[in-house]
Protein backbone atom coordinates (compact mmCIF):
# COMPACT_ATOMS: atom_id res chain seq x y z
CA UNK A 1 0.00 0.00 0.00
CA UNK A 2 2.83 2.38 0.82
CA UNK A 3 4.41 1.67 -2.57
CA UNK A 4 1.11 2.36 -4.30
CA UNK A 5 0.78 5.66 -2.45
CA UNK A 6 4.30 6.64 -3.40
CA UNK A 7 3.55 5.88 -7.04
CA UNK A 8 0.50 8.09 -6.98
CA UNK A 9 2.45 10.94 -5.47
CA UNK A 10 1.53 13.39 -2.73
CA UNK A 11 -1.98 13.18 -1.25
CA UNK A 12 -2.91 10.23 -3.50
CA UNK A 13 -2.59 12.22 -6.72
CA UNK A 14 -1.54 10.47 -9.90
CA UNK A 15 1.89 11.68 -11.14
CA UNK A 16 0.53 12.01 -14.68
CA UNK A 17 -1.87 14.73 -13.53
CA UNK A 18 1.11 16.95 -13.00
CA UNK A 19 1.32 17.38 -16.75
CA UNK A 20 -2.15 18.94 -16.95
CA UNK A 21 -2.45 20.57 -13.51
CA UNK A 22 -0.84 23.71 -12.16
CA UNK A 23 0.69 21.59 -9.40
CA UNK A 24 3.91 23.59 -9.14
CA UNK A 25 2.13 26.67 -7.84
CA UNK A 26 0.02 24.59 -5.48
CA UNK A 27 3.00 22.81 -4.02
CA UNK A 28 5.08 25.97 -3.66
CA UNK A 29 2.15 27.63 -1.92
CA UNK A 30 1.79 24.73 0.53
CA UNK A 31 5.53 24.46 1.09
CA UNK A 32 5.72 28.14 1.87
CA UNK A 33 3.00 27.87 4.49
CA UNK A 34 4.60 24.83 6.12
CA UNK A 35 7.94 26.57 6.40
CA UNK A 36 6.39 29.58 7.98
CA UNK A 37 7.33 31.71 5.00
CA UNK A 38 5.23 33.88 2.77
CA UNK A 39 2.77 32.30 0.36
CA UNK A 40 3.86 32.17 -3.26
CA UNK A 41 1.55 34.98 -4.28
CA UNK A 42 2.89 37.35 -1.63
CA UNK A 43 6.49 36.35 -2.31
CA UNK A 44 5.93 37.06 -5.98
CA UNK A 45 4.46 40.47 -5.25
CA UNK A 46 7.43 41.31 -3.09
CA UNK A 47 9.54 41.32 -6.25
CA UNK A 48 7.40 44.02 -7.87
CA UNK A 49 8.63 47.59 -7.32
CA UNK A 50 6.37 49.51 -4.97
CA UNK A 51 5.81 52.38 -7.41
CA UNK A 52 4.76 49.90 -10.11
CA UNK A 53 2.38 48.13 -7.74
CA UNK A 54 0.74 51.38 -6.73
CA UNK A 55 0.25 52.46 -10.32
CA UNK A 56 -1.11 49.10 -11.45
CA UNK A 57 -3.47 48.45 -8.56
CA UNK A 58 -4.85 51.57 -6.98
CA UNK A 59 -5.51 53.53 -10.15
CA UNK A 60 -7.52 50.62 -11.63
CA UNK A 61 -11.09 51.95 -11.94
CA UNK A 62 -12.46 48.48 -11.31
CA UNK A 63 -10.94 48.48 -7.81
CA UNK A 64 -11.82 51.99 -6.66
CA UNK A 65 -14.68 51.55 -4.21
CA UNK A 66 -15.44 48.26 -6.03
CA UNK A 67 -17.10 50.20 -8.87
CA UNK A 68 -16.64 49.33 -12.51
CA UNK A 69 -16.43 52.08 -15.12
CA UNK A 70 -20.01 51.26 -16.18
CA UNK A 71 -21.38 52.25 -12.79
CA UNK A 72 -24.95 51.12 -12.26
CA UNK A 73 -25.85 54.58 -10.97
CA UNK A 74 -24.99 56.09 -14.35
CA UNK A 75 -26.33 53.52 -16.81
CA UNK A 76 -29.92 53.32 -17.98
CA UNK A 77 -30.07 49.58 -18.70
CA UNK A 78 -30.47 46.47 -16.58
CA UNK A 79 -27.74 43.83 -16.63
CA UNK A 80 -29.99 40.87 -17.41
CA UNK A 81 -27.09 38.48 -17.97
CA UNK A 82 -25.85 39.08 -14.43
CA UNK A 83 -29.19 37.85 -13.14
CA UNK A 84 -28.68 34.49 -14.87
CA UNK A 85 -25.13 33.74 -13.76
CA UNK A 86 -26.33 30.76 -11.73
CA UNK A 87 -27.84 29.15 -14.84
CA UNK A 88 -25.11 27.46 -16.93
CA UNK A 89 -27.46 27.10 -19.91
CA UNK A 90 -27.91 30.87 -20.12
CA UNK A 91 -24.20 31.29 -21.04
CA UNK A 92 -24.36 34.65 -19.27
CA UNK A 93 -20.59 35.11 -19.11
CA UNK A 94 -20.30 35.24 -22.90
CA UNK A 95 -23.86 35.80 -24.13
CA UNK A 96 -22.95 39.25 -25.45
CA UNK A 97 -20.07 37.74 -27.44
CA UNK A 98 -22.41 35.13 -28.92
CA UNK A 99 -24.88 37.72 -30.14
CA UNK A 100 -22.12 39.94 -31.46
CA UNK A 101 -21.01 36.98 -33.57
CA UNK A 102 -24.63 36.44 -34.72
CA UNK A 103 -24.85 40.11 -35.75
CA UNK A 104 -21.81 39.57 -37.96
CA UNK A 105 -23.11 36.25 -39.28
CA UNK A 106 -26.52 37.62 -40.29
CA UNK A 107 -24.80 39.90 -42.80
CA UNK A 108 -22.86 37.12 -44.49
CA UNK A 109 -25.78 34.66 -44.69
CA UNK A 110 -28.28 36.83 -46.56
CA UNK A 111 -30.03 36.21 -49.84
CA UNK A 112 -29.60 38.54 -52.80
CA UNK A 113 -32.21 41.23 -52.15
CA UNK A 114 -33.04 41.59 -55.85
CA UNK A 115 -33.18 37.93 -56.83
CA UNK A 116 -36.87 38.03 -57.77
CA UNK A 117 -36.40 41.04 -60.04
CA UNK A 118 -33.07 40.24 -61.65
CA UNK A 119 -32.53 36.47 -61.39
CA UNK A 120 -35.78 34.51 -61.23
CA UNK A 121 -37.81 34.75 -64.44
CA UNK A 122 -40.79 32.50 -63.60
CA UNK A 123 -41.27 33.26 -59.89
CA UNK A 124 -42.50 36.51 -58.33
CA UNK A 125 -43.09 37.88 -54.84
CA UNK A 126 -46.76 36.87 -54.85
CA UNK A 127 -45.86 33.23 -55.53
CA UNK A 128 -43.27 33.35 -52.78
CA UNK A 129 -45.84 34.72 -50.30
CA UNK A 130 -48.35 32.01 -51.22
CA UNK A 131 -45.68 29.34 -50.76
CA UNK A 132 -44.69 30.60 -47.30
CA UNK A 133 -48.32 30.98 -46.26
CA UNK A 134 -48.82 27.31 -47.14
CA UNK A 135 -45.64 26.30 -45.30
CA UNK A 136 -47.01 27.96 -42.16
CA UNK A 137 -49.95 25.55 -42.40
CA UNK A 138 -47.57 22.62 -42.90
CA UNK A 139 -45.58 23.64 -39.82
CA UNK A 140 -48.82 23.78 -37.81
CA UNK A 141 -49.95 20.42 -39.16
CA UNK A 142 -46.74 18.67 -38.09
CA UNK A 143 -46.30 20.81 -34.94
CA UNK A 144 -42.89 22.05 -35.99
CA UNK A 145 -41.11 24.63 -33.85
CA UNK A 146 -40.86 28.25 -34.93
CA UNK A 147 -37.14 28.03 -35.65
CA UNK A 148 -37.82 25.40 -38.30
CA UNK A 149 -40.15 27.77 -40.14
CA UNK A 150 -37.68 30.67 -40.03
CA UNK A 151 -34.81 28.48 -41.22
CA UNK A 152 -37.02 27.18 -44.04
CA UNK A 153 -37.62 30.70 -45.35
CA UNK A 154 -33.92 31.51 -45.08
CA UNK A 155 -33.00 28.43 -47.12
CA UNK A 156 -35.67 29.20 -49.74
CA UNK A 157 -34.48 32.78 -50.29
CA UNK A 158 -30.81 31.85 -50.37
CA UNK A 159 -31.43 29.00 -52.80
CA UNK A 160 -33.59 31.10 -55.11
CA UNK A 161 -30.79 33.67 -55.15
CA UNK A 162 -28.50 31.06 -56.70
CA UNK A 163 -30.65 28.69 -58.75
CA UNK A 164 -33.33 29.49 -61.34
CA UNK A 165 -36.61 27.69 -60.61
CA UNK A 166 -39.77 27.15 -62.64
CA UNK A 167 -43.04 27.90 -60.90
CA UNK A 168 -44.02 24.22 -61.20
CA UNK A 169 -41.03 23.35 -58.99
CA UNK A 170 -41.47 26.11 -56.42
CA UNK A 171 -43.58 24.01 -54.06
CA UNK A 172 -40.97 21.25 -54.27
CA UNK A 173 -38.23 23.72 -53.30
CA UNK A 174 -40.30 24.97 -50.37
CA UNK A 175 -41.22 21.58 -48.94
CA UNK A 176 -37.67 20.24 -49.32
CA UNK A 177 -36.26 23.31 -47.56
CA UNK A 178 -38.67 22.62 -44.71
CA UNK A 179 -37.60 18.97 -44.69
CA UNK A 180 -33.95 20.05 -44.39
CA UNK A 181 -34.76 22.59 -41.66
CA UNK A 182 -36.81 20.01 -39.75
CA UNK A 183 -33.95 17.50 -39.84
CA UNK A 184 -31.64 20.24 -38.58
CA UNK A 185 -33.88 21.66 -35.84
CA UNK A 186 -36.47 19.07 -34.73
CA UNK A 187 -35.91 16.18 -32.34
CA UNK A 188 -38.36 13.98 -34.28
CA UNK A 189 -38.65 15.47 -37.78
CA UNK A 190 -41.29 14.25 -40.24
CA UNK A 191 -39.90 11.81 -42.79
CA UNK A 192 -39.86 12.12 -46.55
CA UNK A 193 -43.13 10.20 -46.87
CA UNK A 194 -44.89 12.77 -44.67
CA UNK A 195 -43.71 15.65 -46.84
CA UNK A 196 -44.71 13.81 -50.02
CA UNK A 197 -48.16 13.24 -48.53
CA UNK A 198 -48.60 16.92 -47.59
CA UNK A 199 -48.14 17.81 -51.28
CA UNK A 200 -50.83 15.28 -52.29
CA UNK A 201 -48.00 13.14 -53.66
CA UNK A 202 -47.34 15.68 -56.37
CA UNK A 203 -43.65 14.88 -56.00
CA UNK A 204 -42.03 11.48 -55.51
CA UNK A 205 -39.49 10.50 -52.88
CA UNK A 206 -36.82 10.40 -55.58
CA UNK A 207 -37.60 13.98 -56.60
CA UNK A 208 -37.45 15.06 -52.95
CA UNK A 209 -34.05 13.48 -52.39
CA UNK A 210 -32.67 14.83 -55.65
CA UNK A 211 -33.84 18.35 -54.83
CA UNK A 212 -32.42 18.05 -51.31
CA UNK A 213 -28.99 17.30 -52.76
CA UNK A 214 -29.26 20.25 -55.15
CA UNK A 215 -30.28 22.68 -52.40
CA UNK A 216 -27.58 21.53 -49.99
CA UNK A 217 -24.89 21.89 -52.62
CA UNK A 218 -26.06 25.35 -53.64
CA UNK A 219 -26.12 26.44 -49.98
CA UNK A 220 -22.62 24.94 -49.51
CA UNK A 221 -24.11 22.98 -46.59
CA UNK A 222 -24.19 26.18 -44.53
CA UNK A 223 -27.33 25.55 -42.50
CA UNK A 224 -26.48 27.28 -39.22
CA UNK A 225 -27.73 30.84 -39.68
CA UNK A 226 -29.28 33.42 -37.33
CA UNK A 227 -32.90 34.35 -38.02
CA UNK A 228 -35.24 37.03 -36.74
CA UNK A 229 -36.53 34.48 -34.23
CA UNK A 230 -33.03 34.12 -32.80
CA UNK A 231 -32.78 37.84 -32.04
CA UNK A 232 -36.42 38.14 -30.95
CA UNK A 233 -35.91 35.45 -28.31
CA UNK A 234 -33.02 37.47 -26.89
CA UNK A 235 -34.97 40.75 -26.80
CA UNK A 236 -37.97 39.13 -25.15
CA UNK A 237 -35.64 37.68 -22.55
CA UNK A 238 -34.28 41.08 -21.59
CA UNK A 239 -37.55 43.04 -21.57
CA UNK A 240 -39.46 40.50 -19.43
CA UNK A 241 -42.74 40.72 -21.41
CA UNK A 242 -46.22 39.63 -20.49
CA UNK A 243 -48.11 37.22 -22.74
CA UNK A 244 -49.62 39.95 -24.91
CA UNK A 245 -46.26 41.53 -25.76
CA UNK A 246 -44.66 38.12 -26.22
CA UNK A 247 -47.23 36.80 -28.70
CA UNK A 248 -47.76 40.09 -30.52
CA UNK A 249 -44.01 40.49 -31.11
CA UNK A 250 -43.88 36.94 -32.45
CA UNK A 251 -46.88 37.60 -34.70
CA UNK A 252 -45.33 40.70 -36.25
CA UNK A 253 -41.99 38.98 -36.74
CA UNK A 254 -43.66 36.01 -38.43
CA UNK A 255 -45.60 38.34 -40.73
CA UNK A 256 -42.30 39.65 -42.04
CA UNK A 257 -41.64 36.22 -43.59
CA UNK A 258 -44.46 36.80 -46.08
CA UNK A 259 -43.20 40.08 -47.43
CA UNK A 260 -40.22 39.77 -49.74
CA UNK A 261 -39.21 43.43 -49.46
CA UNK A 262 -39.25 43.42 -45.64
CA UNK A 263 -37.35 40.14 -45.41
CA UNK A 264 -34.73 41.23 -47.94
CA UNK A 265 -34.20 44.91 -47.12
CA UNK A 266 -33.88 44.62 -43.34
CA UNK A 267 -31.57 42.44 -41.28
CA UNK A 268 -33.15 39.79 -39.04
CA UNK A 269 -31.98 41.68 -35.95
CA UNK A 270 -33.69 44.84 -37.24
CA UNK A 271 -36.95 42.96 -37.84
CA UNK A 272 -36.87 41.53 -34.32
CA UNK A 273 -36.20 44.94 -32.74
CA UNK A 274 -38.88 46.63 -34.87
CA UNK A 275 -41.42 43.96 -33.92
CA UNK A 276 -40.93 44.59 -30.20
CA UNK A 277 -41.07 48.36 -30.76
CA UNK A 278 -44.28 48.17 -32.82
CA UNK A 279 -45.89 45.69 -30.44
CA UNK A 280 -45.35 48.10 -27.55
CA UNK A 281 -46.87 50.92 -29.60
CA UNK A 282 -49.91 48.78 -30.46
CA UNK A 283 -50.36 47.96 -26.77
CA UNK A 284 -50.01 51.68 -25.90
CA UNK A 285 -46.85 51.18 -23.88
CA UNK A 286 -43.42 52.81 -23.81
CA UNK A 287 -41.93 51.35 -26.99
CA UNK A 288 -38.21 51.40 -26.17
CA UNK A 289 -35.90 51.78 -23.21
CA UNK A 290 -32.21 51.68 -22.34
CA UNK A 291 -32.15 47.93 -21.78
CA UNK A 292 -33.60 47.17 -25.23
CA UNK A 293 -31.25 49.69 -26.81
CA UNK A 294 -28.24 48.10 -25.12
CA UNK A 295 -29.02 44.50 -25.99
CA UNK A 296 -30.38 45.11 -29.50
CA UNK A 297 -27.73 47.63 -30.49
CA UNK A 298 -30.41 49.85 -32.09
CA UNK A 299 -31.77 53.26 -31.26
CA UNK A 300 -35.38 54.02 -32.30
CA UNK A 301 -34.11 56.11 -35.23
CA UNK A 302 -32.20 53.07 -36.53
CA UNK A 303 -35.34 50.94 -36.89
CA UNK A 304 -37.98 53.55 -37.84
CA UNK A 305 -38.12 52.42 -41.47
CA UNK A 306 -38.50 48.79 -40.45
CA UNK A 307 -41.24 49.68 -37.94
CA UNK A 308 -43.14 51.54 -40.68
CA UNK A 309 -42.77 48.59 -43.07
CA UNK A 310 -44.08 46.17 -40.44
CA UNK A 311 -46.98 48.51 -39.63
CA UNK A 312 -47.98 48.66 -43.30
CA UNK A 313 -47.65 44.89 -43.64
CA UNK A 314 -49.83 44.37 -40.56
CA UNK A 315 -52.55 46.52 -42.14
CA UNK A 316 -52.35 44.73 -45.49
CA UNK A 317 -52.50 41.23 -44.00
CA UNK A 318 -55.46 42.18 -41.80
CA UNK A 319 -57.58 42.50 -44.93
CA UNK A 320 -55.95 39.81 -47.09
CA UNK A 321 -58.10 36.71 -47.56
CA UNK A 322 -55.50 34.76 -49.53
CA UNK A 323 -52.61 35.11 -47.04
CA UNK A 324 -54.47 34.27 -43.87
CA UNK A 325 -52.54 31.40 -42.26
CA UNK A 326 -50.45 33.45 -39.86
CA UNK A 327 -53.34 35.74 -38.97
CA UNK A 328 -55.64 32.79 -38.24
CA UNK A 329 -52.90 31.03 -36.31
CA UNK A 330 -52.42 33.98 -33.94
CA UNK A 331 -56.18 34.54 -33.63
CA UNK A 332 -56.34 31.40 -31.51
CA UNK A 333 -56.92 31.85 -27.74
CA UNK A 334 -53.61 30.11 -26.97
CA UNK A 335 -51.90 33.14 -28.55
CA UNK A 336 -54.20 35.60 -26.78
CA UNK A 337 -55.80 36.38 -30.19
CA UNK A 338 -53.12 39.03 -30.79
CA UNK A 339 -53.75 39.12 -34.54
CA UNK A 340 -57.02 40.92 -33.78
CA UNK A 341 -55.29 43.83 -32.07
CA UNK A 342 -55.65 47.00 -34.14
CA UNK A 343 -52.66 48.69 -35.70
CA UNK A 344 -51.35 52.14 -34.90
CA UNK A 345 -53.08 54.90 -36.94
CA UNK A 346 -50.74 57.54 -38.30
CA UNK A 347 -47.67 55.44 -37.57
CA UNK A 348 -45.41 57.30 -40.00
CA UNK A 349 -46.27 60.65 -38.35
CA UNK A 350 -45.59 59.22 -34.88
CA UNK A 351 -42.16 58.00 -35.94
CA UNK A 352 -41.24 61.13 -37.88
Amino acid sequence: MQQLASKRGLEGRRPALGDITNSEITHSHNDGNKAGGKPALIRGMACVPQQHLAKQTFTDPSLIDSQMFHDKKRRDWVDVDAMNLDDPQACSSYAMAIFQHLRESEVTNRANAAYLEHFQTDVNSKMRAILIDWLVEVAEEYKLCADTLYLTVNYIDRFLSLYPVQRSQLQLVGVVCMWIAAKYEEIYPPNVTDFCYITDNTYSKEQMVQMEETILKRLSYELTVPTAKTFLRRLLQVCNPDELLHYLSNYLTELSLLDHSTAMVFLPSEVAAASVYLANLMLKRVPWDGTLRHYSGYCPSDINNCVCALGQLHTVIAGNVQLASIREKYAHPRFQAVSRIAGVPGLSQILA
